[in-house]
């Protein structure tokens, strides 16, 4: 009688031991939910957000036209590509 109940006590810390694992790993899940919606993610990397903030502005200005054969190059057209019309690449 004695090592049956032994092996019971046993079986029920391990079965409690699993659950304590759960409820531990599902609040610290929440918790880092929590933060990452109480918290932008400019705060948390500023200088990622600045590097983005340039790469926007130097993208907007790309050029209008192609500097070897001036044909007007469409809104998309980014510095590095290639011109559609003459196959020049278009840098800065």
């Amino acid at each position: 009688m004695n090592e049956s109940g032994k092996k019971k006590s046993d079986g029920l810390f391990i079965v409690g031991g699993i659950a304590l694992i759960a409820v531990l790993v599902i609040a610290i899940k929440l918790i880092f939910a929590w933060l990452g919606a109480a918290v932008p993610p400019e705060r948390l990397n500023p200088d990622l957000a600045q590097s983005q903030g340039v790469t926007e502005q130097m993208e907007t200005d790309a050029p209008a036209f192609c500097p070897f054969c001036g044909e007007t190059l469409h809104d998309s057209f980014r510095w590095g590509q290639f011109c559609p019309w003459c196959g020049e690449k278009i840098e800065r």
